[in-house]
């Protein structure tokens, strides 16, 4: 996946990892100090990467995924279904019924278009 064509600049990138590392340390009740700890950084990196000032390499962002059993879809904040894969684990996920239903609905929508 182009992770690069879900952002608009490097700006973007920051605060997204930003926000990112900010939820994983929030969610799983932890200090900057006990994340940098489990990390092996320096309290004052993660203080910057908080703080947008900083971004992080990709070894520091698979540590990261590895260590709190993140996709990297998940840790960038996209959607599963902005990619095909994400549409067929969905699909499969669900009945032969139902899957039958969304395609007959989704032909019904493509024909809806084609007329208008």
């Amino acid at each position: 996946m182009n992770y690069l064509s879900y952002f608009k600049n490097e700006s973007e990138i920051r605060k997204v990892i930003s926000n990112s590392i900010i939820k994983i340390r929030k969610n799983n009740n932890l200090t900057q100090e006990k994340l940098a700890e489990i990390l092996d950084v320096s309290v004052e990196h993660i203080s910057r990467i908080e703080n947008c000032k900083y971004t992080c390499s990709i070894t520091l962002i698979f540590k990261v995924c590895t260590i709190f059993k993140l996709s990297l879809d998940e840790f960038f904040q996209i959607s599963t279904y902005d990619s095909e894969s994400g549409i067929i684990k969905f699909l499969k996920n669900l009945s032969i019924e139902n899957q039958k239903a969304i395609i007959d609905f989704c032909k019904e929508v493509e024909n809806e278009f084609k007329n208008s």
